[in-house]
């Protein structure tokens, strides 16, 4: 069982380590994932007087791991080809476009929790 365990944490460390130039995406798109997840649950259960659905908290995680797993593709097969710079680029592109895209969804989530008359809801009704 030991030996099972140290070759779980080996193989995770040396990809921990290989995707270490890419670290600080990965971190950002936990967040946004993270976030995103949390203002849909408390609109749903908060707005719409929804009970918690696996199947949407399911969705959300699947589609954290279809972005997460194409980011880490495109690094792999960009530093393969012997252009890590350009890898990091269009993670760097692919990354941005994902944080706006889920930004919005989260802005329009806060503009349905927050009262309108506050002025956290008139900044995020703005920012949306």
């Amino acid at each position: 069982m030991d030996y099972i365990k140290n070759l779980f944490i080996g193989t995770i460390t040396g990809i921990a380590a290989y995707l270490n130039p890419i670290s600080g995406e990965i971190r950002g798109l936990v967040a946004v994932f993270a976030f995103n997840f949390v203002f849909g649950l408390l609109t749903s259960l908060i707005i719409d007087n929804e009970s918690f659905s696996f199947k949407k908290a399911w969705r959300c995680i699947v589609e954290a791991m279809v972005f997460f797993t194409l980011v880490c593709a495109i690094y792999y097969i960009g530093e393969n080809k012997g252009n890590p710079e350009g890898a990091l680029q269009c993670v760097s592109f692919i990354t941005y476009s994902i944080l706006y895209f889920y930004g919005v969804n989260i802005l329009r989530n806060l503009v349905l929790l927050l009262p309108q008359k506050s002025v956290g809801g008139k900044a995020v009704s703005f920012l949306y």
